[in-house]
Parts: structure tokens; sequence; C-alpha cells
């Protein structure tokens, strides 16, 4: 698209957003005041020293710094010659980095790409202006000195914009003035935001009034950032995006009712906070999700009212999801979701599956007969005294899913589960495994099918058994409920819980919980093996291989738990990822 021609497009973006003026004293502006109007990606950061600070000084990054793969970047010739530059600007400005850094971004650090010019723009403003000039004059000096080396020509040039001076780096357009310190990729942005400085009436990205009112919303966070979506919508290019074909099953299960949802969407904003215990991300997309829903239905449930269940949370648990997806609706609607090279493995998988469920339809009869929504669980596992304890630890998982009619649906699940088993009892026979022992009883009200291995005769591998006896494959039933698990121990666990389990959680879509402390465990549980893979792959002696290990090991130490969720309403679609930080290893 010509100039000319982006420009028409952001006149008309503007008439529509509703921009409007406002007489604003240059005491009194800030960097959205400063923007120019045309700005469609936003992003700030309030307070970036105190920021910065936070990020360097976790015992995380501590430990990051101290593996060797990151001490063996830094003799890198790069990151030597870079290191050498930041040691020459400190000795030119008489200050450290990082409080030269915090002086320079007192009020603030602010970044908008400008639609109109395709300049991108970065703000910030100092604590005073003579430092600031100061390091500004230091960076010159530093680019002059670079130039030279290489035998380029003057990499410097003075500029002027209505009588404020500035310089031109390249293509970097640098202007210090009044504390503000502005810096553009393109000539012409900067003149937009050195105009709005010496104006008294800005046309400035303050003055639109969708991002007025978002701005208005944004929660105190470390840092907030807003994309404007509307001229992207306008010319259909979401649209077109929501109605191509997947080629990827699993990202249209995970992702695909958010790119439905597109079409609708006005703009898109990030909130992240840094504290010391945690670090979390919000993002929210004004949409219309009963529209979405219309399109992927078995994402977001009829009109969009589907809900997740409620997340379980055995002993010693590393993951536990919850998730609202409707499989019955997906698979019938494949032929409209998927391509054709998908289509067809859909049709393949279906004659196979048609054999293993004894000639059932399975969209029908199987996947019509679940209700939407599935729980999945993965947990340590634990041993006691007697027990047959693999060499190798693996965690034990489950999926849990609701029956529509479990009086006619357990009899075809139970005679399917016992078929998967001699399946796996034939093939592990054909490489000298022994086969799993199939039991049925009532444990309670559940009814409860298991395979499990004959414990050996001899002590010493009882102590560190081969890898098929970290299984042992089980089905349980239980009101309307049916848990296919890696592990009996964990499906009775899961019975249980279940049977106090609290309702849909409200406006929930997904939910997933991982536990970083019992991931840590189970690690440490392998961690033999894990030195012998490193020895193996990586070509490492014993000790290096060790050393990498375990600070890998000591790094997840500081970590406890993360989660994520995804909710919706009927007018925003909301994703919160969280990460919990400890301070201290334990």
């Amino acid at each position: 698209m010509s100039f000319a021609l982006r420009c028409r497009a952001v006149c008309g973006f503007l008439l529509l957003s509703g921009f409007s003026l406002a007489s604003v004293s240059a005491a009194e502006k800030t960097a959205q005041d400063l923007l120019p109007a045309t700005v469609i990606a936003y992003a700030e950061i309030s307070q970036p020293g105190k920021l910065a600070d936070l990020l360097l000084d976790h015992p995380l990054a501590q430990q990051l710094q101290a593996l060797p793969e990151y001490q063996q970047a830094l003799e890198r010739p790069e990151a030597e010659k870079g290191l050498a530059a930041i040691a020459e600007l400190e000795k030119k400005l008489g200050e450290k980095l990082r409080p030269a850094f915090s002086n320079l971004t007192s009020e603030g650090a602010y970044l908008g790409f400008d639609l109109a010019t395709q300049g991108l723009i970065v703000i910030t403003r100092a604590r005073d202006q003579a430092f600031a000039e100061r390091t500004r004059d230091a960076l010159l000096e530093l680019a002059r000195a670079a130039a030279a080396e290489q035998g380029k020509p003057e990499a410097v040039k003075e500029i002027e914009h209505r009588g404020l001076k500035g310089h031109q780096v390249g293509e970097l357009q640098l202007t210090v003035h009044d504390r503000w310190i502005v810096a553009s990729s393109k000539p012409l942005a900067q003149s937009f935001v050195l105009n709005n400085l010496l104006d008294k009436e800005p046309e400035s990205l303050s003055g639109e009034a969708q991002f007025a009112a978002a701005y208005a919303k944004r929660p105190k966070t470390s840092a907030w950032a807003y994309l404007d979506l509307r001229l992207l919508r306008t010319l259909g290019n979401f649209k077109a995006l929501a109605a191509k074909k997947s080629d990827n099953p699993l990202g249209e299960l995970l992702a695909g009712g958010i790119v439905s949802a597109l079409p609708s969407a006005t703009h898109v904003t990030a909130a992240i906070d840094l504290q010391p215990e945690r670090l979390t991300l919000n993002l929210a997309m004004p949409c219309d999700v009963p529209a979405a829903a219309r399109q992927k239905e078995f994402f977001f449930g009829a009109e969009g009212n589907g809900r997740a269940p409620a997340l379980l949370a055995p002993k010693s648990t590393i993951l536990s999801l919850a998730t609202y997806r409707d499989f019955a609706s997906l698979w019938n609607r494949a032929p409209d979701l998927f391509d054709e090279a998908v289509n067809a493995k859909f049709v393949e998988a279906e004659a196979g599956l048609k054999t293993l469920f004894a000639g059932r339809d399975f969209a029908d009869d199987i996947l019509g007969n679940l209700q939407p929504g599935m729980q999945v669980v993965v947990a340590r596992q634990q041993y006691q005294e007697g027990d047959v304890v693999p060499a190798i630890k693996l965690p034990a998982a489950a999926m849990i899913v609701s029956l529509k009619n479990p009086a006619e649906t357990t009899r075809i699940f139970k005679v399917t589960f016992q078929s998967v088993v001699g399946f796996i009892n034939i093939a592990g026979g054909q490489n000298g495994v022994d086969p799993l022992d199939v039991n049925s009883e009532k444990v309670g009200d559940a009814l409860v099918v298991s395979g499990e291995y004959l414990p050996p005769d001899d002590e010493a591998v009882r102590k560190a058994a081969p890898p098929q006896f970290n299984a042992s494959p089980t089905a349980v039933f239980v009101g309307d409920k049916f848990i296919l698990s890696s592990t009996k121990q964990l499906a009775l666990e899961i019975a249980e819980l279940i049977k106090s389990s609290p309702a849909a959680t409200a406006e929930t879509n997904t939910n997933l919980k991982i536990d970083a402390r019992v991931l840590q465990a189970i690690l440490v549980d392998n961690q033999a093996q894990l030195v012998a893979q490193n020895m193996l792959e990586r070509g490492h002696d014993k000790e290096a291989a060790e050393k990498q290990v375990n600070g890998v090991l000591a790094m997840i130490k500081h970590l406890s738990e993360t989660s994520l969720q995804l909710q919706q309403t009927a007018e925003e679609l909301n994703l919160r990822w969280e990460i919990g930080l400890s301070s201290a290893a334990k």
C-alpha cells in the first residue's frame, strides 16, 4: 500500500474511531499525549528501573547466570564486545548502568507503532534534563567511534524540527527535550511526536476514544499493552483467517475458538505484573463470543455457555487440566473445520475405531455418549514398603469424562478396555514382556477394571524394575463418570475425589494448573537416569553432566506453581497466566 493510500485509510479509521482533540498544556502532557493518534500498538512500563531490579536480583535469574551455557555465552566475541561497550558507557556517565537506566526512565517507558508512517516510537522521561543530555552525548560518541572503527562515514547527523535540535543515527531519530527522550525509526513519526510535544491541542493517542476507554480500565501492573484490531478487521484479514480450514487438529482444539472470535474483536490488551512471589500475564479481548460459538460450538458450547468442570487435585499432582470441549461436535463438524488431508485421516481413523468398538459408529455411539468437558490429571507415583519400584519412575496420568447414558455405555467401554489390554499383551509378548493380569471388582459404588503385571521374584529386580511396572492400566465407572488411568492407585483416588467434586467453574472455559515442586521431585527421583542420558546425548563426562542437571533442578526450585485460565463471557475472552515464584530454594 502506498503512503498516500495509507494516509487515506488512517483518516477514515480515525473518523470511525471517534477521535477528539483536547487542549493539554506542556507541563501536563503524558506519553499518550505525545504519541500520534494513528498509533495502533502501544506498550508502557510504569517503573522500568524497579522492574529491572526485580528481574536481575531474583534468585532464579542468579541461578540462570550460574549455568554453564550462560557463562559460555558471555565468552562469545559479540557478548564481550557488548560488555565492553557497556563498560565504556558507564565510564562516560560516571554511573553504573542500572541506576543510569532508572534515572532515564524515572517516569516510565513507552512504545508505539504508528500506522501512518510505519514507524516505531520509543519515549521515556528522565529524572533530570542534564543527565539525559549527558547520556545522549555519550551514546552518540560511541556511535561515532563504532562507525570510525568500521571505516564508515560520519554516523551522526544533526537535525532540527520547529526549533528542537536532535540527532539522526542511521535511520534512528533522537531528540531530548524537557526531560523527554524521544526516539523513532522514521523521520515523519518523530515529527508527529514533536508536534504534539509543542502544540497546545495535540492530535494524539490520548484523544482516540477506544484507546482512552481501554486505558482508563487498565489495572495497576508492571506493564500494560494495547493493540487496535479494527483496521485489520475492516480489511477482512481476521474473517479470512477464521474461515480458513485448519490442518492441525490439536491446534484447533487448543485455540480454534479464539481464532473464530477475532472477526468481532475490536482490540486486545495485555497486563503484566511482576512481584517477588509471582509473575502474572492477563490478556483481554472484547468480542462477540456467542457469534464465535455458532462457528466453533465444540469450543464454546451452544451460544457460548460451555463451562469447564472443576479441577481435580489428588496427592502429588503435577498437572491438573479441566476444559470444555465437545468432541462429538468437533468430529461431526470436521468437514467444515479441517482441510482434505486431515479429513482423510479422520475417515481412516474412524474405520479403525469402528473395529475397536465392535462395529459401533465412533462419532454417534461413542463420542455422542460423552458429555462435553474433560478432566486430565498427572501425578507423581507413591511407593510403599514392599512395592515393585521401577528404575525409571514415570508419573501416573488419568482422563475423566462424563457419560450421557452410563447404563448403556459402561459395557461398551469395559469390553473395549479389555480388548486394548489384550492388544498390549500381544505386543508385549512379542518383545518378551510378561502379560497384564486383568481383573474386575467392585470398590464401593465403583466398577474397577484393571490390569497389573505380576511382581518379579528377584528382590533386586523389584527395587529397580523395568519401565512397564510404572503402569497398571485401569478403567473405573462410578456414577456417570468414566476414569481411564495409567495406574490403579490414581484411578481409585480420583474415584473418591469426584464424589465431592464441586460444580463447573463459572465463566471458565479451560483451567490448567502445574505444580513445579512436584515436577522437581520427579526429576530428583530420576536424577541418575537424567545424568546418564545427558552423558549419552551431549557427550559430557559425568561431572559436567551432573553440573548441568543439578543446575536445572536448582532453577526449578525457584518456581512454585503455574496456572492458566481461559474465561469467557458474552462480551469478552480473558486469558490469565500466573507463575508462582519462590524467593529462596527450600
